[in-house]
């Protein structure tokens, strides 16, 4: 890091680079935009400290050069390395909407809980860390990480199938629920089997709560016994929620 906080220093190290190469001192000058009187003042400096010597084939690194050269290149690796990682820790993966390229300016927003993003010219939240095509994955950088606001859950009790299970309940008061839909127990399975839904089954009750922290809707079809379970979970991680009885008249309980 100290090597960056001097210009000196910082063309020393890339003059040692580009020796590495083979090249010479006018091709140097070339690369790193420097005139023959400042590349020349910098060569005088480096056969100063020692850090190259002139032969018959041209200048050379010297081992002490090249111990420093290591050093600072090491340095430098620790603290990018650090860097990349506080860069990428704050990064989100998006799904391209459009092709992108690395360094564009992109406005991300959350849909269903996945996050997509568009290149934009004005009013972006985010920029593109690499090319994508679309319908891609892209990492983006936001500018301000805004999480999604919560979801909400609706359950739709079941009873235990002792007590009548999905055989007590109007599915005409069902068929229009919106959300990722998730059962919990066999007879709120059979349930979602009625009204020809593919609820996740496994795992429900983790995939609901990690769901609605993504921004999504859910309606948990949960056999009665295991509520209890479900709407402590769903307090303890701050959800709403609200429960839905859709039995026959003549069941209503």
């Amino acid at each position: 890091m100290d090597v960056l906080l001097s210009r000196k220093d910082t063309m020393k190290l890339l003059i040692l680079c580009q020796l590495l190469n083979r090249l010479n001192q006018r091709e140097i000058a070339r690369r790193l935009n420097l005139t023959p009187q400042a590349i020349s003042e910098y060569f005088k400096d480096l056969m100063a400290e020692e850090f190259i010597s002139s032969g018959r084939d041209g200048y050379e690194i010297t081992d002490k050069g090249l111990y420093w050269l290591i050093k600072n290149l090491f340095n430098l690796h620790v603290f990018t390395e650090e860097l990349l990682k506080k860069l990428y820790s704050t990064s989100l993966v998006a799904i391209a909407t459009e092709s992108l390229k690395k360094g564009d300016n992109v406005f991300y927003w959350f849909r269903n809980g996945l996050i997509y993003c568009k290149k934009v010219e004005k009013n972006s939240n985010a920029i593109a860390l690499m090319d994508a095509d679309r319908d891609e994955e892209v990492l983006i950088k936001p500018f301000v990480f805004k999480p999604p606001k919560k979801g909400r859950a609706l359950i739709v009790e079941v009873p235990d199938v002792i007590h009548g299970g999905s055989r007590t309940l109007d599915l005409s008061k069902l068929k229009d629920l919106k959300g990722l839909p998730v059962a919990l127990g066999i007879e709120a399975l059979i349930v979602c089997k009625k009204l020809g839904i593919n609820p996740i089954f496994f795992g429900a009750k983790e995939a609901c709560i990690e769901s609605v922290h993504h921004g999504c809707d859910v309606i948990v079809f949960c056999t009665r016994s295991l509520m209890s379970d479900l709407i402590r979970r769903l307090i303890e991680e701050e959800i709403e929620f609200e429960i839905l009885r859709a039995y026959h008249d003549k069941n209503r309980s």
